[in-house]
């Protein structure tokens, strides 16, 4: 029975409004994921510029401290390059279903279209993470506003 059921999975069929509506998807997916990776390196580029900008900042902001405020500078420059990081993975995965859900179209491929869906479900797994993350911190950074 599980079998039968698996096979109408993967015998997929989509008509004509359906395949449109799949096509704008990726384009529009496709337009973003530019968009986010031109971010991801402008913002990458500024961060490089201001990076020893940074480490003075926290060298001024507590010059009794030495080396433990230049030990806080380290830490912010290595936050911020998990973020990118992580950026870079969501975008990259959002820029590789649309490539590969378009191939799959164009070839008519269910295998290909099979990994675009796979790179579409990391996007939303990761995105789905980072939300709760955030959430979370904000609910956080709120009681801590009442509690003082």
């Amino acid at each position: 029975m599980e079998n039968n059921q698996q096979e109408s999975l993967l015998q997929f069929h989509v008509d004509y409004d359906g395949g449109n509506i799949l096509r704008e998807t990726v384009r529009w997916s496709r337009f973003l994921s530019i968009v986010g990776i031109i971010g991801i390196v402008l913002c990458a580029l500024v961060f490089a510029l201001a990076g020893s900008a940074i480490l003075a900042a926290f060298s001024t902001l507590s010059p009794g401290l030495g080396a433990l405020a230049s030990m806080g500078g380290v830490i912010v420059i290595i936050i911020c390059l998990i973020i990118f990081a992580i950026a870079g993975y969501v975008v990259f995965m959002l820029y590789r279903f649309s490539t590969l859900t378009r191939k799959a179209i164009d070839q008519q491929d269910q295998v290909l279209f099979a990994e675009g869906m796979k790179c579409l479900k990391m996007y939303f797994i990761v995105n789905g993470v980072l939300a709760v993350l955030s959430l979370l911190f904000s609910l956080l950074s709120i009681t801590s506003l009442f509690h003082s």
